[in-house]
């Protein structure tokens, strides 16, 4: 099975709800606590129809995984052009002892599409902590492509954003596929996050540190 797997380890330091004094101490980064759960995941979205979306807590809760069940973005000549666009909007509400704060910290990008000349497939991944300022990591492929691909967005563990201290804030993702034929109205291109089962993974690599 071929997939897309995002990892991220993330973003910045001025997040509402931390202290400067605390962002400008080091980053001790520790284990993850005991008893970390995903509390709530909600989502909606053109890529993501009800109980299409599944999410997981790695065994040692450094690695946050969603899977999702439908999400491919085509144009055509004859195509609607609302299925050229799709994206999820997803909240995760983890839940974790006092005294610790978690940060998501690189992207991993895998996928595949099959874009016919000049046609432009972009696949888009953003998160934020709800209140705070958050980061967005982009792939643009043009054609003539026609294969797998790969890419990998890394931030300065310094310039991470982290969750509030003291305060349990959801975790906000939004990632979307395009696929566009404006320079190239005759074309046609197909971008997926899954290429057999159209089965999307995005896992997401989690930092913790104590507050």
């Amino acid at each position: 099975m071929k997939k897309l797997l995002v990892a991220f380890v993330a973003a910045s330091s001025a997040v509402l709800g931390v202290s400067s004094q605390a962002d400008a101490q080091p980053y001790d980064l520790v284990d993850a606590p005991e008893g970390v759960e995903i509390r709530g995941l909600v989502y909606n979205g053109t890529g993501c129809p009800q109980n299409s979306v599944a999410g997981t807590l790695s065994g040692d809760r450094k690695a946050l995984e969603l899977i999702f069940g439908a999400f491919t973005a085509e144009a055509s000549q004859v195509g609607l052009p609302s299925e050229a666009r799709k994206f999820c909007q997803i909240t995760v509400d983890l839940v974790f002892p006092q005294g610790y704060s978690f940060s998501l910290v690189s992207g991993d990008y895998r996928g595949y599409a099959d874009l016919q000349a000049a046609v432009v497939g972009t696949q888009t991944s953003s998160y934020y902590f709800t209140g705070g300022f958050g980061y967005t990591f982009r792939t643009k492929l043009v054609g003539p492509f026609s294969e797998n691909y790969f890419r990998r967005d890394n931030l300065a563990l310094e310039a991470a954003v982290w969750s509030p201290c003291g305060a349990m804030r959801p975790l906000n993702i939004n990632t979307q596929a395009a696929v566009s034929t404006l320079a190239n109205r005759a074309g046609s291109g197909l971008m997926t996050l899954d290429t057999l089962s159209l089965v999307v993974r995005q896992t997401y690599g989690i930092a913790w540190r104590k507050c």
